[in-house]
């Protein structure tokens, strides 16, 4: 349906209607998460998606072909505007505590104050 096609808008009940061919197996709030997936000559929508929802996010694919293949770049800025939730301590259920402890180890703060962000880190 959408074959050649680019700068389409995909609706939820796109996204309700068509089965992802490949997904990650994994998905916690790492650094990078990587994944291998062997498909079969066609086009594909890649999807890429933050931990957090409504969060800005760098994303790096690479494709390998045994062929050459042709392959367009969609760097395109996208905007939204969405409201920063606040949250405490007292929000977060106790088996996210459990489970962030047993990735993260004994932290007992978490703060972001410095992202990389195209090429540059980005203090806040």
């Amino acid at each position: 349906k959408f074959s050649g096609q680019t700068n389409i808008h995909l609706s939820k009940n796109f996204f309700l209607t068509n089965k992802a061919r490949e997904k990650s197996n994994t998905f916690i709030n790492l650094r990078e998460v990587l994944n291998r997936f062997k498909l079969p000559a066609g086009e594909y929508i890649i999807v890429p998606s933050t931990f957090e929802p409504n969060k800005n996010g760098d994303f790096c694919l690479r494709v390998f072909s045994e062929k050459n293949a042709n392959s367009t770049v969609i760097d395109d800025e996208i905007e939204g505007n969405f409201d920063e939730t606040e949250i405490s301590e007292d929000d977060i259920e106790p088996s996210f505590k459990k489970l962030f402890g047993q990735l993260a180890g004994n932290v007992s703060v978490f703060l972001v104050i410095s992202y990389w962000h195209r090429g540059e880190w980005v203090r806040e």
